[in-house]
C-alpha cells in the first residue's frame, strides 16, 4: 500500500504552554478520506461515539463505529476512510503519565483490559492496539468524563492541571475495567443486525441499497456487510431475496396470477422471480400451484428445500 504522509506531529507542538501532556480533541471529518499522519513522541486513544469509519493503516483496514476503543502509540502511520457521520474523542498523551514510581500499589497492568490496549498488534509504524469496545452504559460514562477533562484544560481555573489528570486516570480505570476485544463481544452487532433483520422481514418488497441499511446502523458499508454475513451466514442482498421467496410460497397457495406473486413478493420482473423459484425449490411457481391445489406439495416442504437451497 502506497503511504503518502501528510502530517508529523509532535509532543512539543501538541502540548505547547500547558505544562501536561495531555489533550483532548474531537475531530470534524469534512471529506471521505483523513490524511495520512503520525504521532513523533505520543499516544492517542480513541473513542468512539458516533457514526463508523474504517481506520487504514500499512496493514489493511479495519472498520469501528459507536463504542469502539483503539490506541495508536508513537510512529503510528494511520488515516481514516469511509468517514459516515463519525465522531470520536481523541486523548492525546505522553506515556509518562502512566508511571508511578512512587506508588507501587498502583498498577494499571492488573486491570483486565491493560493487556488489549497496550500490548500492540504488529509493530514500526503498522502497530496499534486491538480494537476493543464498551457497552452503551460505559460509553456515556467515559463521555461525561471527557467533557469534564475538556471544560477544564479549557477553562484552566486553578488546580486544572491536578484534576485533569486525575479525571484521565479515572477515565482509563473505568475504561481497562470495562473493554473487551471487539471480537469477543458481539452483542451490539448482534443488536444492529437485528434491528435491519426486523426491517427487512416488515417489508421485504422495498428495494433496500446497502449503503442505506448501513447508515441506519451507523456503520460502514464493508462493516455492515461483514456483520451482517457474520451474524446470519448469508449476504444481506440473498438474505432479503431468501424473505421474498418465502413469501412468494405462501403466496402461491392461492389462485394469483404469476406476475401478482411475483410483484407482491417484491420481484419486479417474473422471468427472473421463476428462475429463481425454480433454481431453489427444484419446481417452476407454476407446477407449485397446481401440487398446493393436488395436496402434492405442503408449503413446509418447499421452505424446507428453499433453505438447503434446492435439494429436495
Amino acid at each position: 500500500m502506497k503511504i503518502n504522509l501528510q502530517t508529523i506531529l509532535s509532543r512539543k507542538e501538541m502540548f505547547k504552554g500547558s505544562g501536561l501532556p495531555l489533550e483532548i480533541s474531537m475531530p470534524d471529518y469534512r471529506v471521505k478520506i483523513d490524511k495520512w499522519h503520525k504521532h513523533d513522541d505520543f499516544y492517542e486513544l480513541v473513542v468512539v461515539c458516533s457514526g463508523s469509519a474504517c481506520i487504514e493503516t500499512g496493514m489493511g483496514c479495519e472498520p469501528v463505529h459507536s463504542g469502539s476503543i483503539y490506541l495508536f502509540p508513537d510512529q503510528t502511520v494511520h488515516r481514516y476512510t469511509e468517514i459516515k457521520n463519525f465522531r470520536h474523542y481523541n486523548i492525546l498523551f505522553h506515556p509518562s503519565l502512566l508511571t508511578f514510581s512512587k506508588a507501587e500499589w498502583i498498577d494499571l497492568k492488573n486491570l483486565p483490559g491493560y493487556a488489549n490496549l497496550f500490548n500492540f498488534q504488529h509493530s514500526g509504524e503498522e502497530r496499534y492496539s486491538k480494537l476493543n469496545s464498551v457497552d452503551e452504559s460505559v460509553l456515556t460514562k467515559l463521555v461525561s468524563i471527557l467533557e469534564t477533562i475538556r471544560n477544564e484544560t479549557t477553562l484552566r481555573l486553578p488546580g486544572w492541571r491536578e484534576n485533569t489528570y486525575f479525571e484521565f486516570m479515572r477515565m482509563l480505570v473505568i475504561l481497562l475495567r470495562s473493554c473487551v476485544p471487539a471480537d469477543s463481544n458481539p452483542a451490539q452487532n448482534v443488536f444492529q443486525i437485528g434491528k435491519i433483520i426486523r426491517l427487512m422481514e416488515k417489508d421485504c418488497t422495498r428495494n433496500y441499497t446497502l449503503k442505506e441499511l448501513a447508515k441506519l446502523v451507523n456503520m460502514s458499508t464493508s462493516c455492515f456487510r461483514h456483520n451482517f454475513t457474520g451474524i446470519t451466514g448469508t449476504p444481506p442482498g440473498e438474505y432479503l431475496i431468501n424473505l421474498r421467496l418465502r413469501k412468494a410460497l405462501m403466496l402461491l397457495n392461492f389462485p394469483n396470477s404469476i406476475t401478482e406473486v411475483a410483484r407482491l413478493s417484491g420481484f419486479s420482473d417474473s422471468n427472473y422471480f421463476a428462475r429463481m423459484i425454480r433454481k431453489r425449490t427444484g419446481y417452476s411457481p407454476r407446477d407449485i400451484q397446481k401440487m398446493y391445489l393436488t395436496g402434492e406439495l405442503s408449503e413446509g416442504t418447499l421452505l424446507e428445500a428453499l433453505d438447503n437451497g434446492g435439494q429436495n
